[in-house]
C-alpha cells in the first residue's frame, strides 16, 4: 500500500490542491514545475489581468469623462453592490453643485441603468467605515481612498 501525498499550488490564491497515492500526485507534480518553468514568476494579485486591457494605441479613458453606464459595464464580476453605490455616489459628486452626494441621488443614478440595490444606505455606510467616502454637510464626499478603490477595480480601461 502506498503513502498518500498532496501537492497545493497557491498562485497568489487561486489555489489547485491533489491528493492521493505518491505516484499519482508525482505526475501532476512533473506538470506543474513544467508550467511553473513556462510562466516565469507569477502574477502578483494586484496586477490587472490582461484581458482588460484596452487594445495597443487606444489611450485608456478617463473616469471623469465615463458615463455611469460605461463604468457600470467595465466593472469586473466581481464587484459587490458596494463598489456599484461607491461609483454612482462619485457620479452624483461629480454632478452636484457642492461636490457632494445623497444616498437617495446615487441610488437614483443606478436605478435610471436598471441597476437594484437592496440597501443603498448599509451600501454607503459600509464605504463610510472604509473610508471611502466621508460626511460633508448631511451629504457624502467620495475619499481619496475611495477614488483609489476605483481606479483599482476599473483599471486599465479607465484612467483617473
Amino acid at each position: 500500500m502506498s503513502e498518500r501525498a498532496r501537492l497545493r499550488v497557491n498562485l497568489a490564491q487561486s489555489e489547485f490542491e491533489v491528493e492521493g497515492s505518491e505516484a499519482f500526485v508525482r505526475t501532476y507534480a512533473e506538470r506543474f514545475d513544467a508550467l511553473l518553468d513556462r510562466i516565469g514568476q507569477p502574477a502578483r494579485p494586484h496586477d490587472p489581468p490582461a484581458d482588460r486591457a484596452p487594445p495597443p494605441g487606444v489611450p485608456a479613458l478617463s473616469l471623469k469623462d465615463a458615463s455611469l453606464g460605461e463604468l457600470l459595464h467595465h466593472l469586473p464580476r466581481s464587484a459587490t453592490d458596494v463598489d456599484r453605490m461607491l461609483l454612482a455616489g462619485h457620479i452624483a459628486q461629480s454632478r452636484s453643485a457642492d461636490n457632494a452626494f445623497s444616498t437617495g441621488e446615487a441610488n437614483a443614478l443606478l436605478t435610471e441603468q436598471g441597476v437594484k440595490i437592496g440597501n443603498p444606505s448599509q451600501s454607503v455606510k459600509q464605504n463610510l467605515v472604509a473610508r471611502r467616502v466621508f460626511r460633508h454637510q448631511r451629504r457624502y464626499r467620495v475619499s481619496q481612498i475611495g477614488l483609489d478603490h476605483l481606479a483599482q477595480l476599473l483599471r486599465p480601461t479607465f484612467a483617473l
